[in-house]
């Protein structure tokens, strides 16, 4: 099954303010984005705890009325709290069964491993800080009948991510398996994709474009089938694994991520230099990268940014639909 994760509308959810730093998820209401998986023509779609507000019953009847009414399915986004404080846990869990939701998607950092972590001490801080946390949260899970994925998000390799969801050893607790993040950790996609497999519950499905730059390289979220990502293998690898997967599209329109694998600082959390990796990857990744700029947004006028985001998911939808089957 075909579905959107809500970042697929980030123009319309910031209004076209600064989408490469981020925002929040509540300027695109619930409702409205269950709207546009339907007109775009999906399946269904991944939204945000955050879209929902206040999450009150009327609220959230309105939402699974929505999503029934086009036969949509739906997943929640939940913020890393709601796996470490039973408090947060219960109101998600709340809201789940009002919508009738049994699968979640969740990033322990928003940030990213080489901007957020100084040092390898503060990256093992978080590491045992999870490790301790997700059995108690393996435990609510199973007693709510949810699976919660979480998310290989510029942080955990993805060896690092399966060592830690082995190490937990719970059905309910797997991986939300982001197609392309790990390039900006200088692994090889498939190699992401083969690792997370065993363990993935849902996805963010993408393609990614590279282009070398000082410092490092540059990555951009592009539309299904024009990067540099193995798609039809990728897919293929994840029905194998967990037939009746959901693949849920992120396509993020913004300006390119600036990547700096080449400053030492990026190397701080690793236990010993790993810059043997950066020849690899350049080999392997920036052979085919794009000569071109890659695609930018800042600058662009509202209507100019949404028409680009609108162009963007529509060859996402085409492509998924049309050469990747799903």
């Amino acid at each position: 099954m075909f579905g959107f994760a809500y970042t697929s509308f980030v123009i319309r959810m910031l209004d076209g303010r600064d989408v490469l730093r981020g925002g929040t998820a509540a300027g695109l209401p619930a409702a409205d984005f269950v709207e546009l998986c339907h007109s775009f023509g999906a399946a269904g779609g991944q939204v945000d705890l955050a879209q929902l507000g206040p999450a009150d019953p009327p609220l959230l009847e309105t939402v699974r009325a929505a999503a029934e009414r086009h036969g949509l399915f739906l997943e929640l986004s939940v913020p890393a709290r709601a796996l470490e404080d039973e408090r947060a846990f219960g109101h998600a869990a709340s809201v789940s069964r009002a919508l009738g939701v049994n699968v979640w998607r969740v990033a322990l950092v928003y940030g990213r491993r080489y901007e957020d972590f100084p040092a390898r001490e503060d990256w093992q801080a978080f590491d045992a800080r999870w490790r301790a946390a997700l059995p108690r949260a393996a435990d609510w899970l199973e007693r709510e009948g949810i699976d919660a994925g979480i998310e290989n998000h510029k942080d955990f390799l993805a060896s690092e991510l399966a060592d830690l969801l082995r190490a937990v050893g719970s059905r309910r607790l797997g991986a939300c398996l982001d197609f392309g993040n790990n390039l900006a950790l200088l692994e090889d996609p498939m190699e992401t994709v083969q690792t997370l497999a065993p363990f993935t519950v849902t996805t963010h499905l993408k393609d990614m474009a590279v282009r070398a730059c000082e410092g490092g390289f540059e990555l951009s979220e592009v539309p299904l089938g024009t990067g540099i990502l193995p798609l039809a293998r990728m897919v293929e690898v994840l029905r194998q694994a967990r037939p009746g997967l959901r693949f849920c599209l992120e396509m993020i329109t913004r300006d390119p991520l600036p990547v700096p694998c080449l400053d030492p600082g990026y190397w701080a959390t690793y236990e010993r230099c790993r810059s043997a990796r950066v020849e690899p990857f350049r080999a392997a990744a920036l052979a085919r990268a794009s000569a071109a700029p890659l695609p930018r947004i800042t600058g662009l006028a509202l209507e100019a940014m949404l028409a680009a985001e609108d162009a963007n998911v529509r060859a996402c939808v085409a492509y998924a639909k049309g050469s990747l089957g799903l």
